[in-house]
């Protein structure tokens, strides 16, 4: 390794360090606290397991736990992308668990994996009453975007000046104390939006589904006759 990497490696290692013990504690704590509708979900997820695709469902969990400790260590970008996954890895196996062959083949060949798009698609079009209370829920929704994955998306991908990664030296890979604290509330508008489309497929059973979690959903409709449309649809 030259002089100048193992400097910069160096420099880099400090970084880390130094932003993880100033305020990597509380921007983990603050990720898992912004995140705890999917976590409160995971119990009532596990008993709609079929055997199929199980593993995605705990990718999804794994994600999120990527993603606060990669906030804890200052790495934004890497962070934001284990958000981006979460919504990725919920969405499939919310399609695959009832799908085995599709499932079967796409880990033999490796393609068939199904975009975002075409599973909200397949939602809507399979799933009785998914887009009118998907909708009712959009107008009550307390997240800043309707759909926090294409801002998400927009940063994986670099698609605006404003989403380009700067870094002249490998230590600029670790954020400012200013843009990490951001990441917890993105961290809820990923929780929001994924319980959303859960209670939008799952709303039926709401007798199953945690008293917490109806409880905080309740809190967000404006009148009982939207409410009563919600759970009656």
């Amino acid at each position: 390794m030259s002089s100048d990497a193992e400097n910069q490696l160096g420099l880099l290692l400090e970084a880390v360090y130094s932003f993880s013990t100033s305020h990597g504690a509380k921007v983990v704590a603050s990720v898992d606290e912004k995140s705890s509708l999917f976590l409160e979900w995971i119990p009532y997820l596990n008993s709609q397991k079929t055997g199929v695709a199980d593993e995605l469902l705990d990718g999804a969990v794994s994600s999120l736990r990527e993603a606060a400790a990669c906030a804890g260590l200052g790495l934004v970008r890497p962070a934001l992308l284990a958000l981006r996954t979460e919504i990725d890895l919920v969405l499939g196996w919310i399609y695959f668990k009832d799908h085995r062959v599709e499932w079967e083949y796409l880990n033999v060949s490796g393609d068939g994996f199904k975009l975002k798009k075409e599973i909200l698609d397949y939602l809507s079009k399979h799933v009785a009453g998914y887009g009118a209370r998907n909708g009712i829920l959009k107008e009550v929704k307390k997240r800043l975007e309707v759909d926090p994955y294409r801002l998400l998306s927009a940063h994986v991908h670099s698609q605006s000046l404003y989403t380009l990664p700067l870094v002249a030296e490998l230590k600029d890979v670790v954020g400012t104390s200013e843009t990490l604290e951001e990441l917890p509330m993105l961290a809820f508008e990923v929780d929001e939006y994924v319980s959303d489309i859960l209670f939008s497929i799952y709303a039926p059973s709401w007798t199953q589904i945690a008293q917490t979690l109806r409880s905080k959903l309740d809190l967000r409709f404006k009148t009982p006759a939207q409410k009563n449309t919600f759970y009656s649809c």
